[in-house]
């Protein structure tokens, strides 16, 4: 089946923008990630190992972190889907 040329451009401008709103996403958790690397003097990927083994205890601040890095790789898959179906 052939797809009209019409709704290729909707279907690529659609993708497009859902593109930009993870983007937008991942930026902003990489951004709340940064105010607790900088209270911590951590960088998040030192941290996630860190309280993944158990060795940062249970502060609420710890458990956000986490939130926000998984949050950060669901949207960084999502974006990833979304580049293969313009590929």
């Amino acid at each position: 089946m052939q797809i009209q040329p019409k709704s290729q451009r909707i279907f690529l401008t659609i993708i497009r923008r859902e593109n930009k709103i993870c983007e937008a996403a991942i930026r902003y958790l990489k951004e709340k990630c940064d105010v607790f690397e900088k209270k911590y003097l951590l960088p998040s990927d030192s941290f996630y190992s860190l309280f993944q083994k158990g060795e940062m205890g249970d502060e609420q601040d710890f458990f956000e972190w986490k939130a926000l890095i998984d949050g950060i790789s669901e949207w960084e898959q999502s974006r990833q889907a979304l580049e293969r179906l313009t590929n």
